[in-house]
């Protein structure tokens, strides 16, 4: 079994919250007397960078918690016991009340994401599935260069019409 824990505080990327896109992953989600709302970036998560945002909330009062431990752990399901752990931390949040963590994944793949929250009102905890790409992915290849294969075709096409347009005109 591979366990890896990643430090509060550690290196930022720069592709992490608020870039490459954000998604609600949980929204007031039940977790023992807490409600959960995580989000995750960039969209879609790759292997070493998946951001996650959790912000919580006392489920009789709606009112946000600010004094807990929350605890985020990544679990493969490909069938090779791999688990990566990080404490979310209110340094790394874009709001003061949330939590948030750097999730170093080691491989693309589909993980559960399980987030436990341990407070004075007891513990809780939610999970999803999250599909993680590989850095290789040929999406943002393609994404950034149809508009320019696309651009190449045109001036192609452009060129040969005036060259026919040329030969036409001196006949």
């Amino acid at each position: 079994m591979l366990i890896t824990f990643c430090i509060p505080n550690q290196q930022a990327f720069a592709d992490g919250p608020g870039t490459g896109g954000r998604r609600i992953r949980l929204d007031e989600e039940p977790a023992g007397p807490y409600l959960l709302r995580v989000v995750t970036s960039p969209t879609p998560p790759r292997v070493e960078n998946l951001y996650i945002e959790v912000r919580v909330t006392e489920v009789e009062s709606r009112r946000i918690l600010s004094d807990l431990i929350v605890t985020v752990t990544a679990l493969s399901t490909d069938g090779e016991v791999t688990r990566v752990v990080a404490i979310a931390t209110h340094d790394t949040a874009p709001i003061p009340d949330d939590y948030a963590a750097h999730m170093l994944i080691p491989r693309a793949g589909v993980w559960n994401i399980v987030v436990h929250v341990d407070g004075a009102l007891g513990a809780g905890e939610a999970s999803f599935l999250e599909r993680v790409s590989s850095l290789n992915s040929l999406g943002p290849i393609i994404s950034l260069g149809a508009p320019f294969g696309g651009l190449a075709i045109l001036i192609i096409i452009f060129l040969r019409l005036q060259r026919r347009s040329g030969e036409e005109t001196e006949r």
